[in-house]
């Protein structure tokens, strides 16, 4: 069966456009091709490009190329079932281990020369939008077998016009992390279940060496922002791709202004993505944190605590109702240009089967795309059950959405939010001025 999975905003026009989102997604230059001839997808491609020389089109190549973002050393999941997928299928896997922040500029620059030497990679669903539009990635022609396992959120995060670009290969999202035995001391039986809560809790529960409260994305301040902005009940564009963030955001950074205010957030917070926030929790320095899930994993593990103490909440409802978390999702996608469609999309239906999820979390702790996978009785006797639960909860309610010139529309949020958090300007002003950009930006590439 094709894939069925679409979102209302997930079509894209045609024209003109196409241009500008391409050379906004990265350089050109000299794709260096060097890959032998293998084959292209058959019946099942779902309109995909086919380029090449081809051989017949069911047959399957005994090699692929794939691109991963940085060193399998530090990706042991993702190496753990490469390893199964070749001993299962016969299929060599030769890996491109290419630094992350290089990544997209290396795909980029390899497409835009429809250059085949590279079959598959892995990568974030924020990249999804910008290489689907300009027409450098393959239909997976997965089926609803494969694809009704993940959450409805994360299916249609990566489908468009009703088929699937990418298949969900690990999660990280946000958890709400909180030192039990620290609030307990303070009085409280429970963790802040709102907003409201965070700022008149936090307010008890911080003093000279305790914050009560603490945020990382890794110095991705946009991710921040859009998890707040979700649960305040906003969003960052409507189904025309015209930006409706304002208000909900306005609400998100009135909530920090008013954090910081009363002293909740750590000292010199300037932004939505300081560094350090999950060493400083392990360190004792932080009453509740919200933090990427395998924190937990390391807190666990560090001395001084224990399961008594480290406790996991479900995110604290917003004034929108949500307690929604930002999804980010990593997933394997395959080459239009690719000359070995059919065994790189059999590689990107095993990479994401519900046997190779849990295989990534357990040997790497990368939160499981697939509901199911947090009732496997592996999982349960090497995590707490509580944990697991929230995990769970978190991914079928975690929120994303791919959109166009991601990076360009990202530069312009980020470049508002720090003054609006240093006080240097109003956060509705700030947000209107980063929405006047984006808009701009989206006309000058024909989107609106």
């Amino acid at each position: 069966m094709a894939d069925r999975y679409s979102h209302t905003r997930r079509r894209f026009i045609t024209g003109a456009g196409a241009t500008g989102i391409a050379a906004l997604a990265g350089c050109s230059g000299d794709s260096g091709d060097g890959s032998t001839d293998g084959t292209t997808d058959g019946s099942n491609s779902g309109g995909g490009t086919t380029v090449g020389n081809t051989k017949s089109s069911g047959e399957m190549a005994d090699k692929i190329v794939f691109y991963n973002a940085g060193s399998l050393k530090y990706d042991p999941g993702t190496k753990k079932n490469i390893q199964r997928f070749e001993d299962e299928t016969g299929i060599k896997v030769e890996v491109n281990e290419v630094p992350w922040n290089n990544l997209k500029t290396s795909l980029t620059t390899i497409w835009r020369n429809k250059g085949s030497k590279v079959d598959a990679f892995n990568g974030p669903t924020w990249w999804l939008a910008d290489f689907v539009r300009s027409g450098w990635l393959e239909p997976l022609g997965l089926g609803d077998s494969h694809m009704k396992k993940f959450p409805d959120n994360l299916s249609t995060l990566v489908a468009f016009d009703g088929k699937t670009y990418m298949a969900p290969e690990f999660g990280k999202w946000g958890t709400y992390l909180y030192d039990q035995q620290y609030l307990s001391e303070n009085g409280f039986d429970s963790p802040p279940d709102t907003w409201d809560d965070v700022l008149q809790m936090g307010k008890k529960l911080s003093g000279e060496d305790k914050s009560g409260f603490a945020f990382t994305w890794g110095n991705k301040d946009v991710f921040s922002f859009k998890q707040f902005l979700y649960q305040a009940g906003g969003q960052m564009f409507n189904d025309s791709y015209e930006p409706k963030f304002v208000e909900g955001g306005t609400k998100a950074l009135n909530f920090f202004r008013d954090l910081q205010s009363a002293g909740v957030l750590p000292n010199g917070v300037s932004s939505l993505g300081e560094g350090g926030v999950g060493d400083a929790f392990v360190a004792g320095q932080y009453a509740t944190v919200e933090s990427w899930t395998p924190l937990a994993a390391r807190v666990l593990d560090a001395d001084g605590w224990s399961k008594d103490r480290l406790a996991s909440a479900k995110p604290p409802k917003g004034p929108g109702g949500s307690r929604a978390t930002f999804q980010d999702t990593n997933g394997i996608a395959v080459s239009a240009f690719s000359k070995r469609k059919n065994a790189a999309k059999k590689f990107a239906k095993f990479m994401t089967t519900q046997k190779s999820s849990k295989t990534n979390m357990l040997v790497e702790g990368n939160p499981a795309v697939v509901p199911e996978v947090y009732e496997d009785s592996e999982l349960q006797s090497k995590y707490p059950s509580w944990l697991l639960e929230d995990m769970k909860f978190n991914l079928e309610h975690a929120t994303s959405e791919t959109y166009l010139a991601q990076p360009q529309v990202d530069d312009y949020l980020s470049e508002q939010i720090t003054p609006a958090l240093l006080g240097n300007k109003k956060p509705e002003a700030a947000l209107t001025k980063a929405r006047d950009n984006i808009k701009r930006l989206y006309q000058d590439i024909g989107v609106l």
